[in-house]
């Protein structure tokens, strides 16, 4: 039996005994199905791509199972385990999501795992087409198509402050995004990265100030190592009568080198792998880096929704015609607070040398615009 069937049976027998295992602690099992029909079009001029394509997308539908309990008047254990499920391909995805265990008091939260970073967390809660085609993050933490911040690591700590009068404090620290063993390599730097954010959510107004360190991401043209830093500004204001409004801006470097190159290679024997940079002779200065913002609207009509985007990428530092603009129009419309349908028009218009996508979309195409309508399915459950 392959290990992905294996994990099917594991998760519907556990889904059948969870109502008893409920009994004895606080326990959840919870999901969502998220399905669309997509109808996209990226402008490609090749004679042996498809420039357009007609597709069902599961767009991080999840299962997961999450749980505390009390070990005393101040301490609890909780835990949570989350996996995407991939309803167009009938199987459960090997994508692990936020899955953690930790400790929970009048002091605050420790957890460790498999999480998002801090600065990811501060704009998701403003993200009005999660996981969509047009999710913020065509723009939100994107370097001319490379995914640079607002990622999920492995092997990572978070510690949040209790809220006070609105104010949290949230930090993570990942020690090496690579592996957690001993020995550790000593021929490539330990790639650790540190998050934080300063939130404010209170009444209408939601803000924060969100920041990340990525420790020894660059070689340089000097053969040495560098950090690379992202930060993030969010704010969403709540006019009342359904009508809400929310802005992004980043400014965010690129751990990838404009004078340098790195190959992953798997040694003949097995092993671990092998991962090899070489310095490009000649190559143009550092600098890669730049500034973004995201700008969204929705507003709320009985059972209906509509929504927009705008957001646009200014260029790299060191590269001319390499921004992007994107735009987003829908509507929602709710048969209960668990299940939408929606229809969403979104595109990014590439400059020259931009190669920004949609979600899980990688890349555009150099100076064409990528676009998509989809027609989607919203459905939450939970046996709570």
């Amino acid at each position: 039996m392959n290990k992905k069937k294996l994990a099917i049976f594991v998760a519907a027998g556990t889904l059948a005994a969870m109502p008893l295992a409920a009994q004895a602690m606080d326990a959840e099992v919870y999901g969502e199905v998220h399905l669309s029909i997509d109808f996209s079009d990226n402008e490609n001029t090749s004679t042996t791509k498809e420039d357009s394509a007609l597709s069902v997308n599961s767009n991080t539908s999840k299962l997961g199972f999450k749980g505390s309990e009390k070990l005393s008047d101040n301490l609890s254990a909780i835990w949570q385990y989350e996996t995407e499920v991939e309803l167009d391909e009938g199987d459960i995805s090997v994508k692990g999501r936020d899955s953690y265990g930790g400790l929970k008091g009048n002091w605050g939260l420790l957890k460790a795992g498999n999480l998002s970073t801090p600065m990811k967390k501060a704009s998701s809660k403003i993200d009005i087409f999660s996981n969509a085609r047009a999710d913020h993050n065509v723009i939100v933490g994107i370097v001319n198509g490379d995914k640079e911040f607002d990622n999920r690591l492995h092997n990572t700590i978070w510690y949040s402050t209790p809220k006070m009068g609105g104010v949290k404090l949230d930090l993570s620290y990942t020690p090496d995004t690579d592996e957690d063993a001993l020995p550790s390599k000593l021929t490539s730097p330990e790639k650790s990265v540190t998050s934080f954010s300063l939130s404010y959510d209170k009444g209408p107004l939601y803000v924060a100030v969100a920041t990340e360190t990525k420790n020894d991401a660059k070689l340089k043209d000097n053969g040495k190592y560098e950090d690379v830093s992202g930060t993030k500004l969010v704010g969403r204001w709540d006019f009342g009568q359904g009508t809400k409004v929310g802005l992004v801006y980043d400014d965010l470097e690129s751990s990838a080198s404009a004078s340098s190159t790195t190959t992953v290679t798997a040694p003949a024997g097995g092993g671990t792998l092998i991962e090899t940079t070489t310095l490009t002779p000649g190559a143009a200065p550092d600098g890669q880096a730049r500034t973004a913002f995201y700008l969204n609207a929705s507003h709320k009509m009985g059972n209906t929704t509509l929504k927009a985007a705008y957001g646009q990428a200014d260029d790299l530092d060191n590269a001319a015609d390499t921004g992007a603009t994107h735009y987003a129009l829908s509507a929602y419309q709710s048969y209960s607070k668990d299940t939408q349908l929606y229809v969403i028009y979104t595109a990014t218009d590439n400059d020259k040398n931009g190669k920004y996508g949609l979600k899980d979309m990688k890349y555009g195409e150099k100076g064409k615009t990528i676009s998509a309508l989809s027609f989607g399915l919203k459905k939450r459950f939970s046996t709570k």
